[in-house]
C-alpha cells in the first residue's frame, strides 16, 4: 500500500509544521503531515486487520517514530498506534522523485488533498506553546517599555527588554536606575538636603562611577549610545565588575551617612 501523505491535507502542517517535531530532528515544513499519513495508514490497517507496507519519502519521519528519545506527544501517539498494529504495518523509505510509480501517485493525491482534503488537528507540543507564550509576553513587555514615560536612564542603557539581563543584583539595579544610596536620589525624598557629594559635585551614579575622588580606585569609562547596551550586557555578568560596583556603592552609602550627620 502506498500512502505517503495519502488522503491527508498538507494544511495539517501549516502553523505547527516546523515546530511539532523539532526536538527529535524533524525541522522541515510538511514533515508533520508525513507522520500523520503514517498514523492514518496504521489506523486503516488495524481497523481492517490487513497487513500493509507503508512507503514514505520522509526518512526523518520514520527515524522519529523509531527513536527512543522522542518527546512529542503527537509522535508518541503514532508510535503507540503502530505498536498496537503489531506486525500489520511495516515502514519503508523510498527516494523522492526517482520515478517510483507508487510515490508519483501518492504525490498526485497529495496535491489534490492540499486543495480539497480534510483538515486534521495536530496538537501543539509544549515547546511550541512555550515559544508562542514567550514571544507574546516579550512583545507586550517591549510595547509597555517603549510607551512608558518613566525610566529614562534605564531606557538609555536598555532601549528594549532583554531577558538575559534579568537579575536581582541590587548594585546593577542602582547602575540601571540611578537609585540607591547616592545623594541625588536621597535628596528627592528629603532624606538629604542637598544632591551634591562631599566632593562638591552632583552626586548621581555616574559621578561615583567615573569622577568622584572618593571612588577613584574603582572608576570606569562609560561608553555612550548603542555601545552602552553591549557594554552593560557584557559586564553585568562579570564577577570583578560586580565587586567593583559593590565597593562603589558602599563608599557612596558612607558618604550619604556623613552628609546626614552634617
Amino acid at each position: 500500500m502506498e500512502c505517503d501523505r495519502y488522503g491527508v491535507s498538507d494544511r495539517t502542517a501549516t502553523s505547527f509544521a516546523s515546530v511539532v517535531l523539532q526536538d527529535i530532528g524533524i525541522v522541515h515544513e510538511g514533515e508533520a503531515s508525513h507522520v500523520a499519513a503514517i498514523n492514518f495508514a496504521a489506523g486503516w490497517a488495524l481497523e481492517r486487520n490487513v497487513k500493509i507496507k507503508v512507503f514514505s519519502v520522509s526518512k526523518s519521519s520514520i527515524e522519529a517514530i523509531r527513536s527512543p528519545k522522542v518527546k512529542s506527544n503527537f509522535v508518541l501517539s503514532v508510535t503507540d498506534n503502530l505498536y498496537n498494529a503489531k506486525d500489520l504495518v511495516s515502514l519503508v523509505w523510498v527516494k523522492t522523485h526517482a520515478g517510483n510509480p507508487g510515490n508519483e501517485l501518492a504525490d498526485h493525491f497529495a496535491k489534490i488533498a492540499s486543495s480539497c482534503g480534510s483538515d486534521m488537528s495536530i496538537p501543539a507540543p509544549y515547546s511550541y506553546v512555550k515559544k508562542v507564550c514567550k514571544e507574546f509576553l516579550m512583545n507586550e513587555w517591549n510595547s509597555y517599555w517603549k510607551n512608558s514615560t518613566t525610566g529614562k536612564r534605564t531606557k538609555e542603557i536598555l532601549p528594549s527588554a532583554i531577558l538575559d539581563l534579568l537579575m536581582s543584583n541590587k548594585y546593577v539595579i542602582y547602575l540601571f536606575t540611578n537609585h540607591g544610596p547616592i545623594p541625588a536620589y536621597l535628596c528627592r525624598f528629603k532624606i538629604l538636603n542637598n544632591p551634591d557629594c562631599l566632593c562638591g559635585e552632583h552626586g548621581d551614579v555616574d559621578h561615583y562611577l567615573t569622577s568622584c575622588m572618593y571612588t577613584k580606585d574603582y572608576h570606569l569609562v562609560l561608553p555612550t549610545g548603542a555601545a552602552r547596551t553591549h557594554w552593560t550586557r557584557k559586564l553585568c555578568k562579570n564577577y570583578l565588575f560586580l565587586n567593583r560596583l559593590k565597593s562603589i556603592s558602599e563608599i557612596s552609602r558612607k558618604i550619604c551617612d556623613d552628609l546626614q550627620r552634617l
